[in-house]
């Protein structure tokens, strides 16, 4: 990575308000269309903070475009988390970044617990 690289990524890093966690385990992560109600379909958070998520393995991911409002629905082995977020940049041709939105204390909690799962 050239020093310009490497210097774009730092300062890209200390810009996020909450740490980014790996997702090592199967979370399905369902997609709609908050502005419609239809579905987009089923992709994987490829990491999650308490401020968003980044969305992989959608097969429709090239019809997502930032500033679409989605509707979300993490789902594992041990709860389904509905959440709202906003598409906030694609960072390659197969993944995006979604910020969460309107996200009431009961949720943050919900995304706090699974964080906790996930570190464990």
């Amino acid at each position: 990575m050239s020093e310009n690289a490497a210097f774009a990524a730092k300062l890209f890093e200390e810009r996020r308000r909450f740490p980014r966690y790996g997702v090592p385990f199967k979370i399905s992560l369902a997609v709609e269309d908050a502005s419609c109600g239809e579905q987009i379909g089923i992709g994987e958070p490829g990491d999650i903070s308490l401020g968003g998520l980044r969305v992989r393995n959608l097969p429709a991911c090239s019809s997502v475009r930032v500033g679409d409002r989605l509707g979300l629905v993490l789902l594992d082995a041990e709860a389904a988390l509905s959440l709202h977020g906003e598409v906030v940049h694609h960072a390659t041709l197969d993944t995006f970044g979604v910020e969460f939105q309107r996200m009431t204390l009961m949720d943050k909690d919900d995304v706090n617990r699974l964080i906790l799962r996930l570190e464990h």
